[in-house]
């Protein structure tokens, strides 16, 4: 077998198109804390790449935890076609553990908050075939990423903000999480019109600390409208194919981010810099690209 195959084999056991939205969901809560405090950027750095090494944990441990299941169901993927050991993944995901959790270890909250996602990657691995709850820990998961990076900027405590972009990055996983379990179940094809409403919870999570009065209301909604025009050809899609609706969902990832962030150059006494809104689209742009090499889920 060539290098090529091992390496597309390698890269969609990581689910690399996924990489990009992790880093931005970091970068969002590091630029949460740099409205208030100046960002260290030797920590920040550490915490981008502590939330990365740990989504790549968590994706060894998961295909290592199925691997038997995956001889059955999911054929293709690298472990039941013997690309790999399966005894190097699960030494892979353990060094990618340890390292992440290195790169955040002079940081007591930063080293909590990966703690406490490496804990939740466990139950989620342990779990998710066997409950729909597992999309709880999922979540949980996303949802900590920001946490992650703000804390990393020295920052003594939580913030509205910051549970806002959790709550909202919580919401968005869970559901396509939920959606995720049944993409090998051609007979559910996603007909309920709640499908259609969780993306506005997500808005309405992220926008949140912003409303002041009746007058913002139009200026949040302008900040939501990529999100919602996103979700809104993803959901359609999923009615046609579920690994595209999936693939699409996970792509818009960065976009609840820009939810969260437009407001901050809309309405904020202290706007973030032009640059940090450039962020979000750019995973996007990326991730949807590394989908033409590798498959997202």
């Amino acid at each position: 077998m060539n290098l090529a195959t091992k390496l597309i084999a390698l890269l969609a056991t990581l689910r690399t198109p996924n990489v990009p939205s992790v880093a931005c969901n970091v970068i969002t809560g590091i630029l949460l804390a740099g409205i208030t405090n100046p960002i260290h950027t030797p920590n920040a750095i550490s915490a981008i790449a502590c939330g990365i090494l740990l989504y790549l944990a968590g994706n060894l441990l998961n295909d290592w935890h199925d691997r038997n299941r995956d001889a059955i169901h999911r054929p293709e993927r690298a472990l039941p076609k013997k690309i790999f050991q399966s005894s190097s993944y699960l030494s892979f995901a353990i060094v990618c553990s340890l390292a992440g959790l290195a790169f955040v270890a002079a940081n007591p909250r930063s080293l909590t908050v990966a703690c406490v996602i490496l804990g939740l990657i466990l139950i989620y691995t342990k779990s998710h075939k066997s409950t729909a709850w597992a999309i709880i820990p999922m979540g949980l998961c996303r949802a900590l990423l920001p946490a992650l990076g703000y804390f990393a900027c020295n920052q003594p405590t939580l913030t509205a903000e910051l549970i806002a972009i959790a709550a909202g990055l919580f919401i968005h996983t869970a559901g396509l999480s939920l959606i995720a379990r049944s993409e090998s179940n051609s007979s559910n094809r996603f007909s309920h019109i709640h499908l259609y409403a969780y993306p506005f919870l997500v808005v309405i999570t992220c926008l949140a600390p912003h409303i002041e009065d009746a007058r913002c209301i139009i200026h949040l909604w302008l900040a939501a409208l990529p999100y919602l025009l996103w979700m809104t050809v993803a959901l359609t899609l999923l009615r046609k194919s579920t690994f595209t609706g999936v693939s699409m969902l996970l792509a818009g990832i960065p976009l609840v981010d820009l939810t969260f962030i437009l407001p901050f150059a809309m309405l904020s006494e202290n706007p973030l810099p032009w640059l940090a809104f450039c962020v979000p689209p750019l995973a996007l742009i990326l991730g949807k690209s590394l989908q033409k090499i590798v498959p997202a889920t």
